[in-house]
């Protein structure tokens, strides 16, 4: 049987028999990488098989019988639960937790882990084409003259695309990379431009600023935009950031006069101007004329295999099912009324995980419900939001893995995980595809939606569903019309994969709109102090739920360290296996050093996996997606 691998945002389909190998899909066209093969060495370990109350087992009827009646005290106070739910789960499970959350209980403290990746990249796209939807798909890979890529590394974080990007240039295409660090892409890249951390608007203005005059687009706000841009010429972005001005001129015109896809992840999302920056990448894809023609677009790449799913469910803070948003009355009520829910039940506002951090601060939140994410790793402060967790009244916690999160909570919800539930997922690149349940969960372990509704149904709902395509067929109503349209679609239909809208591979904006994005000099440090960045390694996903439940992935994976330019470690007289100091306004750490010759510029690079460097990752965000600067983190290091 067949199924969609659970790891990134590429959703490539496997077929399983004892093994895993690749199928011939939309999105992978007979490809995987390593995480996709080790699929089968996850499923046992480490698993969550019955509830837990405080780390002793309890019966189902217990669980949702303490649950239901906390919340129901809990509740009489306004606003005091939080939900906050991963996007690795099927779009139904996500789309019914919202309609008990957003809609039955009418909670503003609703946020998706989408957040903490993919927020910025949505509020680019939105403004600029008036959807937040990336307007090629996977396809276009193999129609692209240029591929441009800023702040990605999908040679170690989407090797199955890369793949298709490598044998592409084979054929005469050319690959563009801007990156702080000299990863794996930008090794392998025809132009490697390596500016410091957060310097992307400069380099990107002053790339605009050779074309302005021959802009093939010329969008809402571009006198605006032009009047920025023209500040930053080559001459002057030469000195200012030591890329040679012939660099800058080229890349312009390379991508004026070629079939350019422009990708960025979230070494550009997870910057103080993530939006800003975004913007101004789609505004290059404008004035070029690099939209709606095939081996064209944006296309941004996706960490989560179902972050996409995640807004159509209206998971986001601000969303509703269907692409729909808070902010917009006439979406709201369109909701309400096919609920059958009283106007106004649900919040015309609303709190992200980063408000949600400060209201448990304020004790305004009492309770909170975790699905399938594991923020006592991922979230910034990761220390002090443990320690939060210990004064909420109900910490509820619902996931496949016994995860440091888990350990915290007061209730544990076991759930089934990959290969264990049905549903679908829709990848980065708008291909919607089904998800077969492979073989039945462990112990009594369930799918994330019979959890939903069961206590749903025991605080006093009618939530009488009794399939997962049921909610699928009340769920696909809510598209029917909007830009994700799979209002016709069937299980069966999805098998094969389906992009929206109309399976469409590339996508014609109905808007066209950019606005003048300056620099901010607040981005300098000071000489003796460091960026880091985080991000991912080859080997491993996430907070390691999953991939460290592999031996082999564990096994080549140790890369629990702060990885050090040359010169910094000549600086610091440390050499690799020797500890550091790390300092930063959230606190200190120690951690194991690797002097390499990737990193430099006042830069260090820590993987987030382990959380270390979370513990001390302060809560700077940008200010439009609030999605937090994982990349920019100010640190003074020396040696222990």
């Amino acid at each position: 049987m067949s199924t969609i691998c659970p790891y990134c945002g590429v959703g490539c389909k496997l077929r399983v028999n004892g093994k895993v190998i690749p199928e011939n899909y939309v999105t992978n066209r007979g490809i995987m990488c390593v995480k996709g093969a080790t699929l089968l060495d996850t499923l046992d370990s480490g698993r969550v098989t019955y509830p837990l109350q405080d780390s002793k087992e309890i019966t189902w009827s217990e669980a949702k019988e303490i649950i239901s009646r906390k919340l129901k005290k809990i509740l009489r106070i306004k606003g005091s639960l939080g939900i906050y739910i991963g996007a690795q789960i099927p779009t139904e499970d996500q789309y019914l937790t919202v309609k008990l959350g957003k809609g039955l209980l009418g909670t503003p403290n609703f946020d998706s882990n989408v957040r903490l990746c993919m927020a910025s990249a949505a509020h680019s796209l939105k403004f600029s084409f008036g959807d937040p939807s990336p307007t090629a798909s996977y396809d276009e890979i193999e129609r692209a003259e240029t591929f441009f890529l800023v702040g990605v590394n999908p040679a170690s974080n989407f090797p199955v695309l890369w793949t298709r990007i490598i044998s592409r240039r084979r054929k005469g295409a050319v690959v563009i990379v801007v990156d702080p660090v000299t990863t794996d892409s930008a090794l392998q890249a025809d132009i490697h431009v390596k500016i410091k951390p957060g310097r992307d608007i400069v380099l990107l203005n002053s790339i605009a600023s050779v074309i302005l005059d021959s802009a093939k687009i010329i969008p809402e706000g571009f006198e605006e935009f032009r009047e920025i841009a023209t500040m930053f010429p080559p001459e002057r972005v030469s000195q200012l950031l030591g890329v040679d001005k012939n660099v800058i001129i080229s890349i312009a015109k390379r991508i004026m006069e070629s079939k350019t896809i422009f990708m960025w992840g979230m070494g550009v999302n997870q910057t103080y101007r993530g939006v800003d920056t975004g913007i101004l990448i789609s505004t290059l894809a404008m004035i070029t004329g690099n939209l709606g023609v095939p081996g064209t677009g944006v296309l941004p790449l996706t960490g989560q295999h179902n972050s996409m799913g995640a807004r159509e469910a209206g998971a986001l803070a601000g969303m509703l099912p269907g692409l729909r948003y808070v902010n917009n009355e006439q979406e709201v009520r369109e909701v309400e009324d096919y609920w059958g829910i009283p106007r106004y039940s649900i919040p015309r506002s609303y709190n992200t995980i980063t408000d949600m951090y400060k209201l448990m601060e304020e004790r305004k939140i009492r309770a909170l419900w975790i699905i399938g994410t594991n923020p006592v790793i991922s979230l910034p402060e990761a220390s002090k939001f443990k320690d939060l967790l210990s004064y909420l009244d109900l910490v509820i916690v619902q996931d496949s893995y016994l995860t440091e999160t888990a350990r915290e909570a007061d209730i544990v919800l076991p759930a089934a995980t990959w290969s264990e539930r049905e549903g679908i997922h829709t990848a980065g690149d708008r291909t919607v595809g089904y998800l077969s349940k492979l073989r039945n969960p462990p112990g009594e372990a369930k799918p994330d939606w019979e959890i939903v509704r069961e206590l749903g149904v025991a605080m006093g709902f009618e939530l009488e569903y009794r399939s997962v395509e049921q909610i699928f067929n009340e769920f696909k109503e809510l598209t029917r019309g909007r830009m994700d349209d799979i209002s016709d679609m069937t299980y069966d239909d999805l098998k094969y994969g389906h992009r929206w809208p109309n399976n469409q591979s590339v996508i014609q904006p109905r808007l066209f709109r950019t606005k003048g994005i300056e620099y901010e000099t607040d981005l300098e440090i000071e000489t003796n102090n460091l960026f880091i960045i985080t991000g991912r390694t080859k080997m491993h996903w996430n907070t390691r739920s999953r991939s460290s439940k592999s031996w082999l992935l564990s096994s080549l994976g140790q890369d629990d360290y702060i990885f050090l330019g040359q010169e910094e470690c000549s600086k610091l007289s440390v050499e690799s296996g020797e500890e550091v100091e790390i300092n930063t306004n959230e606190g200190q750490i120690k951690a194991l050093v690797k002097c390499v010759d990737w990193v430099s510029n006042n830069t260090a690079f820590m993987p987030f996996h382990w959380g270390r460097a979370n513990r001390i990752m302060d809560w700077r965000a940008d200010p439009m997606s609030k999605e937090p600067a994982y990349k920019m983190l100010r640190a003074f290091v020396r040696k222990a």
